[in-house]
């Protein structure tokens, strides 16, 4: 898959995620907006038949007097009838208003559902206790429309003293009950509005929380999906740049595994195809680059052998001038030598090929040698030398030549990175079975990043540049190669513009250095 389209179907997800979550929200507030509409309305049209319903009682109850006032008997049997229906039907209202009031408020099945637990355990409280009092008022209701009827059979046939008894003594009480309870009812609908309404204010607080927490949601889930997807996009690009870092130090048998089906997966194809190719020249390079250094061996060695033999021959007849030709001669001719030594060297050490010469030596000795060696170089940058030996005497088992090549290339690499007038420390000292070399200066240092290539062959230090020394980066990783062979350590520590310090640790005897089991400890 192309990386636009994956960046593309990257996006929609997240849109997808945030529309999901903000129709849930709209879904769950609309719904508790109209919820609570309703109810509120049904309370409202409750308390409002219930004030009527008093109203109608009261006309029933003067329309139930008047029966028994002499006059037109059948009007006021009319009119009682009349009062007695419109009070039933307006009291089967007013049960139907409290049964929509009261009616389930739980929460639809998609709803996050916290939004309506207050709410609903406050109705259900409210159905517990209005609903017995409504049943009370309705039993109360149809004994008193008993007693009207039989009061209205017994005035038609004209027996007003056993409708008035029965008035007197079953209706009154009933009328009086059902006044005082639909009171009671009415103050208890106005209780639980005030209650509705106290709770209202607490969803819309409850609402605003749940929202809050479910937009921080989002934004961890969407950050976090960001996350995964840039690290799934990017991924490829960082196994890129460590396949590039380590082709620039040489290592060119570099492979990328698990490449992506899009343009980074292109470019790592072809960034593999670059590294077989440069493998396959570094290769004939180096073939080359042997086989030249070794045939340039022989007429450097004639050229040795001519100057000897011309210097000898006109020994007494040279001017000054012809004589510093032939220094001059001899010079560069030892510069070739050493090259030519380097390069050679370098090429048995790649293949592994180094053979060890142990013998016991005194360490204190061998570093003072090479000390001696470049003192005309340190003297000439005005450096000031640190020397602290742990003892006069510290001994080791070790390749003599092979171990002063490492001290000679670590120690004039401390001098030519050192800036005139600066100091430089070397410290030997031995511990159990181990020797430690630390060689420090205060020279412009390394790059932090470039560190864990300075021992790679060929390479160089990008700030060297700096101050024009010159070298075939070669020495660091002879002498890395060496101590290895010696089955030790060699570690830097560097801060640029302050200094560097290499560490070489060292097994003092030949059977711990083959062994080399004191690296693991």
């Amino acid at each position: 898959m192309r990386l636009k389209y994956k960046l593309l179907i990257s996006y929609l997800f997240l849109i997808f995620l945030f529309s999901i979550a903000l129709l849930e929200l709209i879904f769950e507030v609309r719904h508790v907006s109209y919820s609570l509409k309703q109810h509120t309305l049904y309370d409202i049209n409750s308390i409002i038949y219930l004030s009527k319903q008093l109203q109608d009682l009261e006309i029933l109850n003067a329309n139930y007097i008047v029966i028994f006032i002499p006059g037109n008997t059948s009007a006021k049997v009319v009119r009682l009838e009349k009062a007695r229906q419109q009070y039933h039907a307006g009291w089967q209202k007013v049960k139907i208003s409290l049964q929509k009031a009261s009616s389930d408020f739980s929460p639809p099945k998609w709803s996050l559902g916290t939004l309506f637990e207050k709410l609903s355990r406050s109705k259900q409280n409210e159905i517990n206790s209005v609903e017995p009092l409504v049943e009370k008022i309705n039993q109360e209701w149809l004994k008193l429309d008993q007693s009207i009827k039989k009061s209205i059979e017994l005035v038609r046939k004209n027996k007003l003293n056993q409708a008035r008894y029965l008035r007197e003594t079953a209706a009154l009480p009933n009328i009086k009950k059902l006044r005082n309870d639909l009171i009671k009812l009415n103050q208890k609908i106005g209780q639980y509005s005030i209650i509705r309404t106290q709770n209202m204010a607490s969803m819309v607080e409850r609402t605003q929380s749940v929202i809050l927490y479910i937009e921080l949601a989002l934004i961890f889930v969407a950050l976090l999906s960001a996350f995964l997807i840039a690290r799934k996009i990017t991924r490829p690009v960082e196994t890129l740049k460590n396949a590039i870092n380590r082709m620039a130090i040489q290592d060119f048998s570099v492979t990328i595994p698990n490449k992506p089906n899009d343009e980074i997966g292109e470019l790592s194809s072809a960034f593999e195809e670059l590294s077989l190719r440069l493998k396959e020249s570094d290769r004939f390079k180096s073939a080359i680059l042997s086989q030249f250094t070794h045939e340039m061996k022989s007429p450097l060695g004639s050229i040795k052998q001519a100057t000897l033999l011309l210097e000898n021959s006109l020994k007494d007849q040279l001017n000054p001038t012809q004589k510093r030709f032939i220094e001059i001669i001899k010079g560069n001719y030892s510069t070739l030598q050493n090259l030519i030594t380097t390069i050679l060297q370098s090429a048995s050490y790649d293949l592994g090929n180094i053979q060890l010469k142990y013998r016991r030596v005194n360490v204190v000795k061998v570093v003072t040698e090479v000390l001696i060696n470049l003192s005309p170089m340190i003297k000439e940058k005005d450096l000031k030398v640190n020397i602290n030996f742990s003892a006069k005497k510290i001994e080791a088992e070790l390749d003599v030549e092979k171990f002063k090549e490492v001290v000679q290339n670590l120690l004039s690499n401390a001098v030519k990175f050192s800036l005139s007038g600066k100091t430089i420390d070397v410290r030997l000292s031995e511990r159990l079975s181990l020797l430690r070399l630390i060689i420090k200066d205060q020279g412009i240092g390394i790059p932090e990043k470039e560190i864990p290539y300075i021992f790679e062959k060929m390479y160089r230090a990008s700030n060297s540049e700096k101050i024009s020394v010159k070298g075939t980066g070669l020495g660091l990783y002879i002498a890395s190669q060496i101590v290895k062979a010696h089955g030790g350590q060699i570690k830097v520590k560097s801060v640029v513009d302050k200094g560097t310090a290499f560490t070489v640790i060292l097994p003092k005897n030949r059977r711990i250095a083959e062994e080399g089991g004191w690296l693991d400890a």
